[in-house]
């Protein structure tokens, strides 16, 4: 199972709504002071 990441509040030039999907972005955004700014969304593959 993957993840995806939903923005609740705008940061960095992503807007709420956005949607990262991009594993070293997540990685990124994770591991920033950002991360409070998104929510993690379990994406079932298939």
């Amino acid at each position: 199972m993957n993840i995806k990441l939903v923005v609740v509040s705008a940061f960095a030039g992503y807007a709420k709504g956005d949607v990262i999907t991009d594993a070293p972005d997540i990685a990124r955004v994770l591991a920033s002071e950002a991360a409070h700014n998104v929510v993690r969304v379990a994406v079932q593959e298939g």
